[in-house]
């Protein structure tokens, strides 16, 4: 209990200095964002990462975190920081939702839909399914990390599945905010945009590919 109101106690504060403090408004304003990370030298690269991990344990928005570090840094140093941070933040969350304040998301979480899907699916399916809802979005990201805490999966399997899973759209986001940066809207933006969308599309299929893949395996093992 006393893990429980503490919990709530910092999460409730740190939400409302967020909004008093105008850090909502900097997460979602791009220029001013950018000036910050961009002013700060090397400091920017853990503000950049600090963010990342925030954004995501306390559910604020963080989407324009990864068009920010491409265009900072390039595709490959914004992709890299921002798996890094996003990895980080939400094995921070899985961590707080399992061992810290189990009994509070049960009792708010435990009857939503969101919560149903993702225990059922993790149920039926393993990390299949967490493989799957990692790389399309069903689910908020942020949200996600939440609840499957509450299910059986352990820190250690999250963590490396997230990593691994969340890395390919960091890059591509990255990547293709640079390159609107020093290209603008050309036609090798198009073709890039192009074999974005297919390279996740397959990736999004690669979770059913594999379980029929091991049920055809279990069939002619019988």
């Amino acid at each position: 209990m006393k893990k429980i109101v503490t919990f709530l106690v910092i999460f409730v504060l740190v939400i409302v200095a967020a909004y008093q403090l105008g850090l909502t408004r900097l997460l979602t304003d791009f220029n001013q964002l950018r000036n910050l990370i961009q002013g700060s030298g090397w400091w920017g690269y853990l503000i950049f990462i600090a963010l990342s991990i925030f954004t995501s344990v306390f559910l604020l928005p963080g989407q324009l975190l990864a068009i920010v570090g491409g265009i900072c840094w390039g595709g490959f140093i914004g992709g890299a920081l921002t798996v890094i941070g996003a990895t980080i933040g939400c094995s921070v969350s899985f961590v707080i939702g399992k061992y810290v304040a189990r009994d509070y998301i049960v009792e708010k979480m435990g009857d939503s839909s969101t919560f149903k899907k993702i225990e059922r699916g993790v149920r039926e399916n393993g990390t299949t399914f967490l493989i799957f809802t990692r790389l399309v979005p069903v689910f908020p990201y942020a949200i996600q990390s939440y609840a499957y805490a509450l299910t059986p999966m352990t820190t250690r399997k999250f963590t490396v599945i997230s990593f691994l899973t969340m890395m390919p759209a960091c890059f591509i986001y990255s990547y293709l905010a640079a390159q609107i940066l020093h290209d603008g809207f050309s036609a090798k933006l198009f073709l890039d945009l192009t074999v974005a969308g297919v390279l996740l599309a397959g990736l999004s299929m690669l979770p059913k590919m594999s379980q029929r893949l091991r049920h055809l395996s279990e069939e002619y093992k019988k």
